[in-house]
């Protein structure tokens, strides 16, 4: 059995819906947890397999990542979220979602490196009050998603985080990476299915959509568009070009001490 951690998040279902559904044989236990743990619980062993978010798998050298998964955007994400009083040249302090690490690093380079702010990040979970005393809040995941399409305050601007580093990089970026802990070849050669499994659940966005939008409140099409047109699947070497310059601004800004090298397992396909 191999321990397949998991973020309850739309933007995963697609790599774990066969798996659940049992439309593709495997032997992981899955097991779901908010994406700020995912990396800690691969670290010590509580699961063999997870997509860590990018900042954490850029953190340190532990990890390999499987080649051909991630969970990227090439320009809008719709699920990275900043909603604003003001300009978002003129913000000073912004609420983050504490769940994600990969994200509020995401959103210091753009304010900070691509707008030359220098805010006040204020710590938060999502829900009534994440935007009190501040001037924006940031929300992610289904959180993003509510707050981009759901979100009836018209008085507040909405940017979107993909769209903004795709803008000024020109390059896509990645929010996960599909990883093991270094040298566990045993877990990779176990996850070999992943791959076939992230090509079936694209091919099955139509049914997670419909099944997810009932459950979050969105529309069907939303969730489609989100699926299909927003996120990216595969780790292309764009991608990958995407993702070490994330590791060079993370550097920039002292969030990473040094610029890992990314390790790679061998091609599992």
């Amino acid at each position: 059995m191999i321990n397949l951690g998991a973020a309850p998040f739309l933007n995963m279902k697609p790599l774990i819906y066969p798996l659940e559904k049992g439309l593709v044989e495997h032997r992981f236990k899955i097991m779901y947890f908010d994406p700020s743990l995912l990396s800690e619980n691969l670290s010590e062993g509580v699961v063999d397999v997870a997509p860590i978010p990018s900042a954490e798998f850029l953190r340190t050298d532990s990890y390999s990542a499987l080649p051909g998964i991630s969970i990227s955007s090439f320009g809008k994400v719709d699920s990275v979220v900043l909603k604003s009083r003001r300009k978002i040249t003129e913000i000073t302090s912004v609420s983050v979602d504490s769940r994600s690490r990969s994200s509020t690093a995401l959103l210091r380079i753009v304010l900070e490196l691509f707008l030359g702010l220098k805010p006040q990040y204020v710590k938060r979970s999502p829900g009534n009050g994440f935007l009190e005393e501040v001037d924006a809040g940031m929300l992610i995941g289904n959180a993003g998603l509510g707050a981009r399409h759901l979100c009836t305050d018209n008085s507040l601007f909405t940017y979107d985080l993909g769209e903004l580093w795709t803008k000024e990089m020109s390059l896509p970026f990645v929010y996960a990476v599909m990883a093991t802990r270094k040298g566990d070849g045993a877990t990779a050669e176990g996850c070999r299915c992943l791959v076939s499994t992230r090509e079936k659940g694209v091919e099955l966005i139509p049914e997670i959509a419909d099944i997810e939008s009932r459950k979050l409140g969105l529309s069907r099409e939303q969730c489609t568009t989100y699926l299909q047109r927003r996120i990216k699947y595969d780790l292309d070497d764009t991608k990958v070009q995407g993702l070490i310059r994330y590791r060079d601004l993370l550097f920039e800004l002292g969030e990473i001490g040094k610029k890992n090298e990314i390790d790679f397992h061998a091609d599992p396909s």
